[in-house]
């Protein structure tokens, strides 16, 4: 448990008299690039018409299709986003009124370093195939994976604290205290991937995907009395 030592310390420092005579505010962002554990992919089924109960019959029927392969697709979780349907003007003369309906569909597998194996890509293939719209494919952190990483940045940004607050204190002459307030806000922050441009493609081959890590962040700032020398 190494990484636990420098938040023990941190919290675990003597408590200062009263009326300490310095405080110091530290801010810190601890930083850790963690590989992805998840292949993703996102694909939107898109339909235009100048009617709109007929776009969102061929929306509701290319995303029961999608649904059905990607559930029948070995350890894939899929699920849908917001339904949408929207009233566009063309640009044709004369103007004509039509109405565009989409849903995204959302694709997870576990999958080691987010790279996919052969079913995933297949999949999203097949799905391209079928007229869904290829809107991202890559990789991402799971729950556990995340909390893990963001724990790491956290005690990352403790420990530089720490560091910091003492090499002030040594520069004062005086002495490291309590620690009277720590804040802590941890975030991800997706690393490079690659981005697909919403377009239909009846493509022969499977896409190909090699995420990046992901860098996870985490901003810690703190309030540290600092005593007197004795």
């Amino acid at each position: 448990m190494k990484h636990i030592a420098p938040l023990a310390m941190l919290l675990g420092m003597a408590a200062a008299p009263a009326g300490a005579q310095t405080v110091l505010t530290i801010g810190a962002t601890g930083q850790v690039n963690a590989a992805p554990d998840e292949a993703t992919a996102t694909l939107v089924a898109q339909a235009i018409s100048p009617d709109a109960a007929k776009a969102q019959a061929q929306v509701n029927a290319m995303m029961a299709k999608a649904l059905d392969e990607a559930r029948a697709t070995e350890g894939v979780v899929a699920t849908t986003g917001s339904y949408g349907t929207s009233q566009q003007t063309t640009d044709t003369q004369p103007p004509k009124t039509v109405y565009q309906a989409s849903q995204p569909l959302n694709l997870v597998l576990p999958a080691a370093n987010g790279m996919p194996p052969a079913r995933f890509t297949d999949l999203v293939g097949k799905l391209q195939g079928q007229g869904l719209l290829l809107n991202d494919l890559g990789g991402d952190l799971s729950a556990k994976a995340q909390a893990a990483a963001q724990q790491a940045a956290v005690l990352a940004a403790i420990s530089q604290i720490q560091s910091q607050a003492e090499a002030v204190a040594a520069q004062l002459h005086e002495s490291v205290g309590a620690v009277k307030t720590l804040n802590v806000n941890a975030q991800a922050a997706p690393g490079p991937r690659p981005v697909m441009a919403m377009m239909a493609m009846r493509a022969e081959a499977a896409p190909v995907s090699a995420p990046g890590a992901i860098t996870v962040t985490a901003d810690v700032s703190a309030e540290v009395e600092l005593d007197a020398a004795k």
